[in-house]
């Protein structure tokens, strides 16, 4: 039987995982791509390097981002959040690296001699997604 989670449930959905998968689209391409993630109660939080997903994003900043927890073919949890993805700088970047922590960051790409992180290809990127909706349903095997 299908359900829909209640808010509690759905933000314990959202905190509690660490894997989830963005949705964007622009210029014709639709992409979705797992990443690592960070819920603080209010937004969502990530770390990738430069590339196709940052390319869509900054052409178009609506995201769709979802996150399951399936324990069987008939009982998972999902929940979906439709955001606006933002790039983080100052201390709005320091804030969510620190709460990402060692696990949540994409590993450090080495340098080459006399190069700085901003020259290099495939930069770090530390982003946000601000919420504007989140649902979440579940479906649950009748009889258990």
């Amino acid at each position: 039987m299908l359900r829909d989670l209640s808010p509690e449930v759905t933000d314990h959905l959202l905190s509690t995982q660490f894997f989830g998968r963005i949705g964007c689209a622009a210029d014709g391409q639709v992409l979705v791509v797992p990443v690592s993630y960070l819920y603080d109660g209010q937004a969502i939080y990530g770390h990738t390097y430069e590339g196709t997903k940052t390319r869509l994003l900054r052409k178009n900043p609506a995201v769709c981002f979802e996150v399951d927890d399936i324990t069987g073919p008939s009982s998972w949890r999902s929940v979906v959040v439709q955001g606006v993805y933002e790039e983080l700088e100052g201390d709005e970047r320091l804030y969510a690296e620190q709460r990402l922590g060692p696990g949540r960051i994409a590993p450090v790409k080495e340098l080459l001699a006399g190069e700085t992180d901003s020259e290099q290809p495939g930069s770090n990127v530390v982003y946000r997604i601000r919420i504007l909706t989140k649902t979440g349903r579940s479906e649950v095997k009748s009889g258990l």
